[in-house]
This record gives C-alpha cells, structure tokens and sequence, in this order.
C-alpha cells in the first residue's frame, strides 16, 4: 500500500543528482485470496488491508485475487517456480496434498501462542492431516436441504416442519412434485448429477447411515459398504423410482439457483444459494427454508470450511502469522464473512447482522454441531472425482448402486496405495 513512495523519492533525487539514501524496507507479504466477487475485493483492499497496515506499518500487503477455478493451477505453478505467496486461500480439502508435499507450514505452534483459540471450536481442526493444524479456517459452508414454502403449502404439507429423515424427505418430494401428463412441470427434489457436487451430497445420506468413505486408518475404502449403497440407492430412486427428480431440468436460470425457480421444491444447497435468490429472484426469498441436518442412524451434514495456509518456503513466516492472526481477528473475519455472505469459523461471530437477522443462516449455523468434512487424505481430489463419475453412472441406472460403488471403491483403492 505503501511502496510506491520510496520509488518517487529515488526518481526526483536521481533527477537532481542527488544520491538517494538507502531507506529501510519494509516486509512484503504476499496474501492470494481465493475468489473474486467485488464485494470481497471491496472489502479487503478499502477496510481490511488498511486496518492491518495501521496496526503494522512495517509490513506491507500484497494482495491478490485468484478465480476459485484458476486457483490450484495458479499454485501449482508458483510452488514449481518458487515463487508461492506466503500466505494463500484455500478449502480444507487442499490440507492433505500441500502438506504431504511439504508445501505449507504447520501453524500449531502458532496457534498455542493465541489466547482465543476456543472461539474457533471444531473449526481449526477442518485444516488437520495426520495429527498438525495447517489451517486458519475463515469462513465456511454447508450441504442442508433448501425448500420452498409456499410449494409445501399448496400440497399440504405444513411448511414449518422440515423433513427430518430420509422418509419424511421422500414423501415430501413425492407430494409437492408435478407432472403434467409426460412432463414433469416441478421436481420435488433438484439433485446434482455430475461435477463436484454429487459426492458431496451423497456425502450426507453416507454418514447419515452410519457409513463412512474410509477406515480409521484412511489406508481402506469403507465406502461402498451397505450403508454406502442404500444411500445411493437413496439418491438414484429420486430419479428412477419416485420420479421426483429429473436429471435434464436446467439448473437454475442464469444466475438464479434452481430454488429461486418455479420448476424446483427442494435442494441440496449451500449459503451462497441463499445469498443469490436474495440478490437475483428477491421476491421469492421470504418462502425460502433450511432443514437442519437430516437424520437416520446418526444426524450428519458436509461443511466445508475455507481458509489461510502458510507456505513452507516463506522467507518471513513470523511477520506471515501476524498477517494469519489479523485476518482471522474477529474484525477482520466479521467483515470478510459479510461481504461474502457465509458462517464464520468463530463461534462469537454467530450474532453478526446477516446471520443474526436470517433464520435460514441460523439453521446452518446450528447444523456446525453434527458437521463433518471431506476426508483429508492426499488422493482427495481424484477420489471424489472418480465417486462422481459413479454416481452419475447410478443415478441415471447404467449401474446398480452396489456396482457403482464396488468399482468407485476399486478404483480409489488403487489411488491410495
């Protein structure tokens, strides 16, 4: 923020013939934040940026926003080149491969020096792998059921009683679908059924089942366990049996998610759905409701926490934390979290405006308490991948569930060895 006044000093003195004085230099820090939604950006370069270099004159910020798709090929390519920021953004199901590789720093010793640790709760440990915190978790997300209640409403379901097990799920998604002779007008459930998404919820049916996608040990694949195949099987009925969902509706209408839209009751769906109907389709807000997390043996639900990771290689790691501390201080946490409209990794935070005057966002926050995360191993990344393309095969009945997952299992087998 501050740099470009010793290079104007240099320019006018070299002009008069002046020698110009070596100055003191003050410690760059390189941050990269994942995302670029102008809200945050506002954020962080006119509030946050600024308030840490009034606290810190010595350190400067260098600040730069990354597309959430670009983001691991951008470092990948810094960390080849040696030239990664010392500090960058990312989702915890990252720890894993960064850390195996040696790419970041473990911040436990750091995090013993704070005095307000417990505010975060479960969340500092979303960054965990094999024992050592490498995370400071920022802001977060999770997978709850999203419906509408004035659909309810007209089928006659009370619309202030959220299904709470699978069964209540599948009734209601029967009820409030419509068929008009061969067409089907509105899905009682929208499901995703191809990208990143399916596993993650699946995910959900999986633990609430009492199943689980490794052993305790992550060396063996638990996944496609019986439990794991009657939540597919979960899953793919709601296309091939019930009928409720149909895998060639369109998601959503442009930037409108699929909730926001009268062809839709139900959705797995994250906070920033919430934030996009209230943005796009505003007057379709006020029916919106979240159930908290659905249950059968146990009541689970996937969050994801996104956060700060400190790079190994990093020449200044001290001055770094002062950085990491800063933007995970209430202050500085509060404002990123509203800007993007997400739950803060604080528990003290739970009161801040958009959640405290949102019902909705309250369930999720509620949800924290039986959260879980994606398994923190290595191969992540390419097991979710290959689960997805099996569920895919499933849910549209190329593949019994049962085969679906013994071939996914085969497959991510081989990964972890």
């Amino acid at each position: 923020m501050r740099r470009w006044m010793p290079l104007i000093v240099a320019i006018v003195l070299a002009a008069s013939g002046v020698a110009p004085v070596a100055a003191a230099s003050n410690v760059r820090i390189d941050v990269w934040f994942a995302g670029n939604p102008k809200p945050l950006m506002d954020t962080v370069l006119k509030e946050v940026v600024p308030a840490f270099e009034r606290e810190n004159p010595d350190i400067d910020l260098e600040v730069t926003f990354v597309p959430w798709g670009e983001l691991s090929t951008k470092l990948a390519t810094a960390f080849a080149g040696g030239v990664a920021p010392d500090l960058f953004m990312h989702g915890q199901a990252a720890t894993a491969g960064f850390a195996s590789s040696g790419q970041i720093e473990p911040l436990d010793g750091y995090i013993a020096r704070m005095d307000d640790a417990a505010d975060f709760g479960v969340t500092l440990d979303a960054g965990s792998y094999l024992g050592k915190r490498y995370m400071m978790p920022i802001f977060g997300s999770g997978w709850l059921l999203i419906y509408r209640a004035d659909f309810f409403r007209e089928a006659g379901l009370d619309p202030d009683k959220a299904p709470s097990t699978w069964e209540e799920l599948r009734e209601a998604a029967r009820k409030v679908t419509i068929w008009r002779g061969n067409r089907l007008v509105r899905e009682g459930l929208d499901l995703y059924t191809n990208g990143v998404n399916p596993p993650q919820i699946w995910a959900n049916f999986l633990w609430q089942n009492g199943g689980d996608f490794f052993d305790k040990s992550f060396r063996k694949v638990t996944f496609n366990s019986p439990e794991g195949v009657e939540a597919l099987e979960l899953m793919a009925g709601f296309v091939l049996k019930d009928r409720t969902t149909d895998t060639s509706i369109n998601m959503g209408h442009g930037s409108i998610p699929a909730i926001g839209t009268p062809e839709v009751a139900m959705i797995f769906g994250v906070p920033g759905d919430l934030a996009n109907v209230k943005t796009y389709a505003p007057q379709v807000y006020p029916n919106l409701r979240v159930a908290p997390p659905l249950k059968r043996k146990t009541q689970a639900a996937l969050y994801a926490f996104n956060g700060f990771f400190m790079a190994s290689g990093s020449k200044h790691k001290e001055e770094a934390w002062r950085v990491l501390r800063f933007l995970s201080s209430p202050f500085a946490m509060e404002k990123i979290n509203v800007a993007l409209q997400s739950l803060p990794a604080r528990q003290s935070l739970g009161k801040v405006p958009h959640i405290a005057s949102d019902p909705n966002l309250q369930v999720y926050l509620q949800g924290m308490a039986v959260s879980r995360g994606n398994p923190n191993v290595p191969q992540w990344v390419k097991i979710r991948d290959t689960i997805s393309r099996y569920i895919e095969q499933a849910m549209y009945g190329a593949m019994t569930p049962a085969k679906a997952l013994e071939e996914a299992a085969r497959e991510s087998q081989r990964e972890l060895q």
